[in-house]
């Protein structure tokens, strides 16, 4: 028997639905950035890797021919020298 003075309460399919999807979408939200935190920081370490290699592999600057010390700088040094004698 039912007691007219209590009501059901029921949920519409619809409300289930959009729960569901609602749900879908946050999960998913979560882990799309875990996601992307974890391929950025791998990424980061690669580009660091690249560039410490760059590093790593450069000719010396002596050995480029291109490190020639300007007229005004060796100027300045022998002046420095002179006036120290």
């Amino acid at each position: 028997m039912r007691c007219d003075r209590v009501k059901e309460s029921t949920v519409s399919v619809w409300i289930w639905i959009a729960i569901g999807a609602g749900s879908f979408l946050v999960v998913s939200l979560f882990v799309d950035l875990a996601l992307g935190a974890v391929l950025g920081s791998i990424g980061q370490g690669i580009s660091e890797l690249y560039e410490t290699e760059d590093w790593a592999m450069a000719p010396p600057a002596r050995a480029l021919g291109d490190a020639e010390p300007e007229p005004g700088e060796a100027e300045t040094k022998q002046d420095r020298v002179v006036r120290l004698r």
